[in-house]
């Protein structure tokens, strides 16, 4: 994903937007279902099936196979891993948390008839859905580039006739830096006041300046006549950089379920579903000199840390049938409408600077907040299940989305502020298939063994098939309760990311000479486990 990041980042500058990228947008659209123990173990294959409370968030029309009424509620256990290769270093970071991934009811109502509508039922389930939990951490060496020269040069924006930037120093400077300039200078503001940027003057007269970070030297070369023959910045010494982040939160769903069941043929539901998001990313950066001597600003540490949170709610529906046309044969469909969220962002940087004169500083920015609106896709699913002499069942499902259609808007319902990240959206997200399968087989009355698999195709350009894996057990504690256990791996996947921007560094005084510098990019493997437990009371 980190091609569509960098673009996104490149045209923010121009927009004024840093928080909202295709990155978000996409995390969001994304369905990741947990649901109960047992349908998490059959790999969520439940769009022909019913029956199970973690089933009713994929196919609403589950409800109406239930007979009886059911409580379910189902705590899990998430372990996310990351392994990152950074500078040629490796880091290995592991983040395990407890939480609860499914928890609903089902009252059943037989109508006492003997054909048409034979019962009907009332469904609440709440389900997890995109966990983000995560953690990363990178380290490394470099002599080669560093944040603070990659904040400075932000600053080093030039007109089309050549110009010098336009932020000033007493932009900088001002009460208002952070309402004047967008967030994406938020960075080059708080490094400004900590003393970590410094102008440097490129005539005589001191009227022209680029700005240079504290991490960067200036040379000079001299001919044989002491004719200055060339003049360059460039990172003063080696650095040692270290990057740690932290992601938690979820989609939630809150499903209000009618479903009915016709001469047990036809199943039908609809689920008014209310989705609630909260994510919070914490980031921490640091670099630090191995020699302050190496640096004319005597330059010692720098870090940089970022909080993000975001939260909102959105709504849709969801229809689903099922159909019996033989003994032991069911259909099922989905149709979902888009979800339509409306989401707030809040923000804020912390920066602290050192140097060898003993002089430190900290700096804190205000806390941004921005409003938005977005709208994740329709979806379908149909499935198909087949039961063997009540021991044994297999079921297969295939979903469609078209992650294409992602729509950010604005508050007002405008979408002029988004129409570059609309318009990468529509450039590089596509049409994408999911693939679900699951089996159960009856060992005796009281055990049942799982097991299930998930397939995921890519759906935005230089993103990877993503797998998932789950196997589980049931038992049936005489006829009112039950307890399933399931245990799932989602496949490594497989990033790329630097952790600031390339930049341009300048021949002083010739902003039409500009050299690029490359920020190291690492590799990130990522993929996640899970336990989860359901205790299951029928009534």
């Amino acid at each position: 994903m980190k091609k569509i990041t960098t673009l996104f980042l490149i045209l923010a500058t121009a927009a004024g937007l840093y928080a909202q990228t295709a990155d978000d947008a996409l995390n969001i659209a994304q369905e990741r279902y947990e649901g109960t123990a047992r349908s998490m173990a059959m790999g969520n294959a439940f769009t022909a099936l019913g029956g199970d409370l973690g089933g009713l968030g994929i196919n609403p029309a589950a409800s109406g196979v239930f007979r009886y009424s059911q409580f379910t509620v189902t705590p899990s256990l998430t372990t996310s891993r990351s392994n990152v290769d950074y500078l040629g270093s490796s880091s290995n970071t592991n983040n395990t948390g407890l939480t609860v991934s499914n928890l609903g009811v089902v009252l059943s109502y037989d109508t006492g008839n003997y054909n048409g509508l034979l019962n009907y039922n009332f469904g609440f389930v709440y389900n997890k859905k995109n966990n983000f939990r995560s953690k990363m951490t990178a380290r490394g060496t470099t002599d080669q580039s560093s944040m603070l020269g990659s904040i400075a040069g932000r600053l080093n924006l030039f007109d089309n006739q050549g110009g010098w930037t336009d932020i000033d120093q007493q932009t900088l400077e001002s009460s208002n830096a952070y309402s004047t300039l967008s967030d994406y200078f938020w960075t080059s503001i708080l490094a400004w006041n900590a003393y970590a940027l410094a102008p440097f003057y490129t005539d005589d007269a001191e009227t022209n300046y680029i700005y240079i970070g504290s991490t960067e030297n200036n040379y000079q070369e001299f001919d044989a006549n002491g004719k200055l023959v060339r003049d360059w910045i460039t990172t003063g010494g080696p650095l040692n950089q270290r990057f740690n982040r932290k992601t938690y939160g979820s989609v939630e769903e809150f499903a209000l379920n009618f479903g009915g069941n016709f001469n047990d043929f036809l199943y039908f539901g609809v689920n008014l579903n209310l989705h609630t998001l909260n994510q919070t990313t914490e980031e921490y950066y640091e670099e630090k000199a191995q020699s302050a001597n190496d640096f004319q600003d005597g330059f010692v540490s720098m870090d940089n840390s970022y909080w993000l949170h975001t939260s909102g709610a959105g709504i849709n529906l969801k229809f689903g049938v099922i159909v019996t046309p033989v003994a032991g044969l069911r259909l099922g469909a989905t149709f979902t409408t888009p979800t339509r969220y409306t989401l707030t962002d809040q923000w804020d940087y912390t920066m602290n600077t050192a140097f060898n004169n003993g002089k430190t500083y900290t700096e804190y920015s205000p806390t941004g907040e921005f409003s938005y609106k977005l709208k994740t896709p329709m979806r379908w699913s149909v499935g198909a299940a087949y039961t063997f002499w009540d021991r044994a069942l297999i079921s297969a499902d295939y979903e469609r989305v078209n992650y294409a259609s992602i729509r950010y808007k604005n508050e007002n319902g405008g979408d002029s502020y988004f129409t570059n990240q609309n318009n990468e959206i529509d450039k590089y997200f596509r049409n994408a298939s999911i693939l679900r399968a699951g089996a159960e087989v009856r060992v005796n009355r009281l055990i049942s063994l799982r097991t299930g698999y998930q397939h995921y195709t890519p759906a935005a350009a230089g993103l990877s098939t993503l797998r998932v894996y789950s196997a589980g057990i049931g038992f049936n504690i005489g006829d009112q309760a039950t307890i399933d256990v399931a245990w799932t791996r989602t496949s490594d996947c497989k990033d790329t990311f630097q952790l600031y921007d390339n930049y341009a560094t300048y021949d002083t005084g010739n902003t039409n000479n500009a050299r690029n510098v490359t920020a190291p990019t690492g590799t990130k493997t990522h993929g996640m486990s899970q336990v989860a437990c359901t205790f299951g009371l029928k009534f």
